[in-house]
């Protein structure tokens, strides 16, 4: 596969908007296709609550029972890289993600995932083995996390990711 001809897509839940901020200048840095990861049911407003519920999720997918989720992707054989995005949840991938990269583990086995996330201050490390254990045949490139310190420097860290991983806009 040739990787000048790039083709992405990108791929993000989010609860607060930092991660959504993450995805939408990927997306238009590259000028590539977009989706959201849903949960079946919407997370609460109130924060408490939302992680009351993360941590119970967490608990649940560390038994294998993964929370439901509306976003399906049917192929990924037309992208040369997909970037997945998420927040970080008590150190962990966000449960939606962590959903959808096991209901499409098959399909993404052999292509290239880059991973991006916004935390308030976790690092990024188990939550690439989250990856690496849910989709163990994929492969991944160098990831991008932003905490909440290093947001404001998103327009410059991002592009000069991108080009570190030698994505760059389609020539159409």
């Amino acid at each position: 596969m040739n990787g000048a001809d790039g083709r992405y897509l990108v791929l993000y839940c989010s609860r607060t908007g930092n991660t959504e901020r993450m995805a939408r200048t990927i997306q238009s840095t590259l000028d590539c296709e977009m989706a959201e990861v849903e949960p079946a049911v919407p997370y609460d407003t109130d924060y408490n609550a939302m992680l009351d519920r993360a941590q119970t999720e967490l608990e649940a997918i560390a038994q294998g029972d993964f929370p439901a989720i509306t976003t399906s992707v049917e192929s990924f054989d037309n992208y040369d890289i997909i970037f997945v995005g998420y927040p970080i949840w008590f150190g962990h991938m966000a449960s939606p993600m962590q959903a959808f990269l096991h209901d499409h583990a098959a399909l993404l086995a052999g292509k290239r995932i880059a991973l991006f996330a916004s935390s308030g201050s976790s690092g990024i490390g188990t939550s690439e083995r989250d990856a690496a254990a849910l989709v163990p045949e994929a492969l991944f490139e160098e990831s991008l996390l932003l905490t909440s310190g290093s947001l404001g420097s998103m327009a410059t860290r991002i592009p000069a990711w991108l080009e570190e991983l030698g994505a760059g806009r389609e020539e159409h």
